[in-house]
This record gives C-alpha cells, sequence and structure tokens, in this order.
C-alpha cells in the first residue's frame, strides 16, 4: 500500500478527497489540521524504545497481536507536549470545541492533570482509565476522550514504526492489527492482481489480509458476503458480511499515481458510513468520523 506522512504530501491528498468528494467537505476540513499534526508527531522518536526482543513471532503466527505480548504505553517525556499539540489541532479543525479543549489544556499547562496517568491507567482498564482522568475535568466527557485518543494514534504509530522496523516480515492471518490489535477502518483491494489489503486508523499499520473471508468475524462463506456501491462510484464500496452485521469501507485501486493516506480516505467516504449504518450494519472498528448515531 502506498502511504505518505509528509505533510506537504498530506495537504495534497486531502485537496484530491476535497475535489473527489466535496459533499463532504465540512468533514474533511475538520479533520484536516488533526491528521497533519498526527502525522507530524508519528514521525518523531519517541524517548524510550519498546524492548522488541520480547516479541514472539511464534505467537503473532498464532494470532496475538503485540499489544497482547508487551505493554504499547510507556510513559513518554513528551506526552504533555503531544497533548496540548493536538488540541491546538482540534481547535484549528473544530472551533466549536475550543471552550472544553481550552479547559483541558489549561489543566495540564498548570500540572493539574498529567496526560501520563491517562495512559498509565489504560494500560490496566481503558474505560476506567477515561473515567477517573475525565471525572475532574469538569467539561465534556466525550471531549476529552476524543483529544485523547488522538494523542493514542500518535503514540501507537510511533510504535508500530518501531516493531514493525524491528520484526521485518512476520506471518500475520487475522483480520484484526498485529500490533494493536484494533479491526480495521477501512481496506484497499489492488486491481492487479486482487490483494486485500487491511488499515488499522488506532495505529496506522497495514496488513494483508484474505478476500474471500470477513475479517470481523472469519466467515468464509461466499452467500451472506457481498460489496455494496453507489451507483456510478465503481472504485468505493463497502464489505457487508450478514452473519456479524459489518461493514468495512474498501477502496478499489489500478495503479499507484498518488500516494494515499487510508485514515484521510475514511473520512473522504462517510457518506459510506452513513448509508451502511442506515441499513442497520456497523463498522468494524470505531473512529471519531463514523459514530454517526
Amino acid at each position: 500500500m502506498t502511504n505518505t506522512n509528509e505533510s506537504s504530501e498530506i495537504k495534497n491528498i486531502i485537496d484530491r478527497a476535497l475535489q473527489q468528494n466535496p459533499q463532504n467537505r465540512e468533514i474533511i476540513k475538520a479533520f484536516e489540521p488533526i491528521i497533519i499534526k498526527q502525522r507530524e508527531l508519528a514521525e518523531m522518536s519517541s524517548s524510550r524504545k519498546l524492548d522488541c526482543s520480547l516479541i514472539d513471532k511464534e505467537k503473532l503466527r498464532a494470532g496475538v497481536p503485540v499489544s497482547r505480548q508487551i505493554n504499547l504505553f510507556l510513559p513518554e517525556d513528551s506526552l504533555k507536549e503531544i497533548t496540548l499539540a493536538m488540541a491546538s489541532a482540534v481547535k484549528e479543525g473544530m472551533p466549536q470545541l475550543t471552550e472544553n479543549i481550552d479547559k483541558i489544556s489549561g489543566l495540564i499547562q498548570e500540572n493539574k492533570i498529567n496526560p501520563a496517568d491517562y495512559f498509565k491507567a489504560l494500560t490496566d482498564d481503558k474505560n476506567k482509565a477515561a473515567d477517573d482522568w475525565i471525572k475532574d475535568l469538569k467539561t465534556s466527557p466525550s471531549n476529552a476522550s476524543f483529544l485523547m485518543s488522538l494523542v493514542i494514534r500518535v503514540v501507537l504509530e510511533r510504535r508500530a514504526k518501531e516493531i514493525t522496523a524491528a520484526l521485518g516480515a512476520f506471518d500475520w492471518e487475522k483480520g484484526y492489527c498485529p500490533i494493536c490489535g484494533e479491526f480495521p477502518s477501512i481496506a484497499l483491494i489492488e486491481e492487479e492482481g486482487g490483494k486485500r489489503f487491511l488499515h488499522c486508523s488506532s495505529c496506522g499499520q497495514d496488513w494483508r489480509f484474505t478476500r474471500v473471508s470477513c475479517p470481523y468475524c472469519e466467515k468464509e462463506e461466499l452467500q451472506g458476503m457481498d460489496y455494496f456501491y453507489v451507483e456510478n462510484k465503481t472504485q468505493e464500496s463497502a464489505f457487508i458480511c450478514d452473519k456479524c452485521k459489518k461493514y468495512l469501507i474498501t477502496l478499489y485501486r489500478a495503479g499507484k499515481v498518488f500516494a494515499r493516506d487510508m485514515d484521510i480516505s475514511a473520512i473522504s467516504l462517510i457518506h459510506m458510513d452513513m448509508i451502511m449504518q442506515g441499513k442497520g450494519y456497523e463498522p468494524m472498528a470505531i473512529c471519531a468520523w463514523n459514530v454517526l448515531s
């Protein structure tokens, strides 16, 4: 899969997404500064490195993701800086959240709350971590959770780069992410060869997965699995499974003329999420942009 983190190229990718899906301009523009800042921060090295020697490739082959083998959320000196940087990006793209985001930023700057505490609790109980960290903020819990989900992406993307560089090629046959264990948010099918690649919006990892199986429930029978297309949009579809009632936004690509960012692609196809959720299907992965109810 062709993906890029260069900020100039990201801007070009966003511009193409706006041209191709002008009906989704509002949400694409809202996430533009967020995506750009995430990619910029993810390119920076973490102050602490994982001990990748603890990762067992045999466990990977058996379907045990890295997140269940080692702790991906190590204390980082830059967590405060990452959170404040993402807060600024949120305010730029979503000015309606400024008041609540400013409250959170102020508490962090005054050292009244520490993002590192959130990550420390996150290793034990994700839901409890959010509740305990947010309860004293006196602001919208949903906004605080949204902000921290953006920070998590930066941290996990750094870890994913670190892990794949250390491990090299490894076997993985599951529909969930080999790094963080989350399900994919979007898929891409190469028209030349028909290979399907899945993308994780939690950590940015891509991996190849068979086309004859549902990534979520692993159903292999062709009956009950199909692709939904919008008229005149043959390059865009949604894989649907009637067993688990999940869908997965899917792109088809002939050639590699343009670089692609899979998160931008997913955001720009929000109309597909609206259609599929209206038909009673649920996304395989809950993302900041596809929670429509």
